[in-house]
């Protein structure tokens, strides 16, 4: 199975690399299909054909190989006339809509390739435009990104290209697919043993260990599954913006980042958002807490992914929309009450737990 889909993987190189060949302008008329897009896709309405569909879902399949695939795709930037400033990967391993978001759906951007965005602005600055004026958080975010933009230059002789990043050369091969997502299987077996801690209710345990596989019934899953059609309905229902996909919905949508931070600073640490909910969760357990602080810690984990399933499914299902501070709380209050459970401690209550957190860790057993 990882075979065949690194091999229809090449189809996603052949397609960026061979424009002018028939069968890529035979695709792109019969489809519709935007000539600046660098990778395959699913037009947004009409009949699709079996060959098609499968080589466009491979960014979806699970195993790990999908992420690879989809991470191992970026463009590199030479004059920035072929490369949309906000939907393409090409500052970073995400696109930059994915990076902010806020930013992106206020833009009046959206469509613009990065030459325009750089026209007329001197060096290290960018002309960036938005609907609007921003608030002061959102003028924080326009200030982080400006000075990610510092370093690009863009250079008017050179063609932007697609570059596959797994390989020294840059270009594509089956086999570099295949060793990656052996070296991904190797750190997941690693990281899913060590989720097993019975510290949590197990159907939580379980779940968690569902959704670092991408298994959970997010929207994504139910598209790929044919039981929902691409649109609207697969949106993230935090953000509406982005696929719900697991990588999305527990990481990387302005919702759950939002609420991952107040976690990390309540346990008055610092955090950089990882590109994967494995990366997040070899993190979190290889941690040098000892005794009572190590339990506390690790189920914290547990309770933030299930607290955003369980506010996710209540904005879906019962129309209740929930704020990153309301959805920390109710994560402070059932690792208080897991932990409780589980030893016993009897002294402090919920709200101790809540409110002084960084004496009760030191505690030992």
């Amino acid at each position: 199975m990882i075979q065949n889909l690194a091999l229809l993987a090449k189809w996603w190189w052949r397609f960026s690399n061979d424009k002018d060949s028939l069968w890529v302008k035979v695709i792109r008329g019969k489809y519709n299909l935007d000539q600046r897009c660098w990778l395959p896709h699913l037009p947004n309405s009409g009949q699709v054909t079996t060959i098609w569909r499968d080589i466009c879902s491979i960014g979806n399949a699970s195993s790990g190989i999908g992420a690879i695939i989809q991470a191992g795709f970026k463009v590199q930037v030479g004059s920035g006339q072929e490369t949309l400033f906000w939907d393409h990967i090409w500052l970073g391993e995400v696109a930059l809509k994915e990076v902010y978001p806020r930013l992106f759906r206020i833009s009046t951007q959206k469509e613009q390739v990065i030459s325009v965005v750089k026209e007329g602005a001197g060096d290290g600055c960018w002309n960036l435009s938005f609907g609007r004026q921003l608030y002061d958080w959102e003028d924080l975010q326009k200030v982080e990104l400006q000075q990610r933009l510092q370093s690009v230059a863009l250079d008017s002789s050179k063609k932007d290209a697609l570059q596959w990043i797994w390989s020294t050369d840059k270009s594509f091969s089956v086999k570099s697919v295949y060793d990656n997502w052996e070296q991904l299987v190797q750190v997941k077996n690693e990281v899913l043993g060590s989720l097993w801690k019975n510290l949590s209710p197990l159907k939580v345990e379980i779940f968690s260990w569902m959704a670092i596989q991408g298994r959970v019934a997010t929207r994504s899953l139910l598209v790929s599954t044919n039981m929902l059609e691409e649109g609207p309905l697969s949106k993230c229902p935090f953000c509406i913006t982005f696929e719900e996909t697991p990588k999305h919905l527990f990481l990387h949508c302005k919702f759950s980042w939002n609420t991952w931070s107040l976690i990390v600073v309540w346990w008055q640490m610092l955090w950089v958002c990882p590109p994967s909910l494995a990366d997040l969760a070899k993190w979190w357990f290889d941690n040098r807490f000892r005794s009572l602080e190590r339990h506390i810690w690790e189920v914290t984990f547990f309770a933030t992914l299930w607290s955003l399933w369980l506010a996710r499914n209540d904005l879906v299902f019962n129309n209740v929309s929930r704020s990153a501070s309301e959805v920390g709380d109710q994560i402070k209050t059932r690792v208080a009450m897991w932990m409780k459970a589980k030893f016993e401690i009897k002294v402090y209550s919920v709200e101790d737990f809540k409110c002084f957190l960084g004496g009760i860790r030191k505690l030992k057993l």
